[in-house]
């Protein structure tokens, strides 16, 4: 009997060693999946902190615009050239890129159903190849629902077509011009309506890196509506990463320009992603 209640202790100690060794590997286990949680939280607060500073740069740029370069805005500015490509830092990844939306049409001007404004915007159709029927449909659901925030609120749209309009339209939250310094040679095309005054005027773009009012004269351009040399509206992507974590933010940036004396940048939305793990490097 002695023998048997041995064995059934000797089973008892070695099962309690058991849990005993699970408990400590499971604590220490929840120890480090603490400490990595930790790790991976401070990493995507400092992440966010660098894209805000990204940001917070590129207001300040644009406000110091203002005051340096108030008549033109055009790529050779320094808020063009404080663009970063993606570089790897101490820290991680970071890149910014600003965008000037008024560099397309502002699909927002249908609302008023002007001529102008709605013969610029068939000829920006018909030169993607969109049908004129899929052209009158966002027409009219831009004048009975307009102004729209953004291209994604038009309805009944494939993801191609949206895609293409794009390319060619914003959807501003001012009223704003095209600017010529910026544009691309579809929305000159069609803005100025003539493709050759437009192709000289883009050529003499790229040699000075500007274009002014006087340019556009002596090019034999119009002085025709919807177009001019300042901008501001600017989207803004920053993307910056801190060991593992990787965090874009997307600010769309509003200057107002109430008198020379009162001039305000503003930012007017912002979108932060939620982080990104990326597998660290051995």
């Amino acid at each position: 009997m002695r023998r048997t209640d041995d064995g059934i202790i000797l089973v008892n100690v070695l099962v309690a060693l058991a849990l005993g060794s699970a408990l400590v590997v499971l604590m220490f286990t929840s120890q480090d999946n603490l400490i990595d949680r930790t790790r991976r939280a401070a990493a995507a607060t400092q992440a966010e902190a660098l894209a805000l500073g990204g940001e917070a740069s590129v207001v300040a740029a644009l406000q110091r615009d203002l005051i340096t370069g108030p008549d033109t805005d055009n790529f050779t500015e320094d808020w063009a050239l404080i663009q970063q490509a993606p570089v790897q830092l101490a820290t991680g990844t970071f890149s910014v890129t600003i965008v000037d939306a008024q560099a397309l049409f502002d699909i927002n001007q249908l609302a008023d159903g002007g001529l102008v404004k709605t013969q610029v915007f068939a000829l920006l159709i018909a030169q993607a190849g969109i049908p004129a029927s899929v052209g009158q449909g966002i027409i009219k659901q831009v004048q009975s629902a307009g102004p729209l925030a953004d291209l994604d609120a038009l309805r009944d749209l494939d993801d191609t077509t949206l895609s293409t309009l794009k390319t060619l339209f914003v959807a501003l939250p001012v009223p704003g011009n095209v600017n010529l310094n910026t544009s691309t040679m579809p929305v000159l095309s069609a803005v100025l309506g003539n493709p050759a005054t437009a192709s000289r005027l883009l050529a003499l773009r790229d040699r000075q890196g500007f274009i002014t009012p006087t340019d556009l004269a002596n090019l034999g351009g119009l002085a025709a509506t919807g177009i001019g040399f300042t901008s501001d509206v600017y989207d803004v992507k920053v993307t910056a990463g801190v060991d593992d974590a990787v965090i874009t933010l997307n600010s769309r940036i509003l200057r107002l320009r109430r008198t020379p004396a009162e001039r305000e940048v503003r930012v007017i939305s912002r979108k932060l992603s939620a982080p990104a793990l990326t597998q660290p490097s051995n």
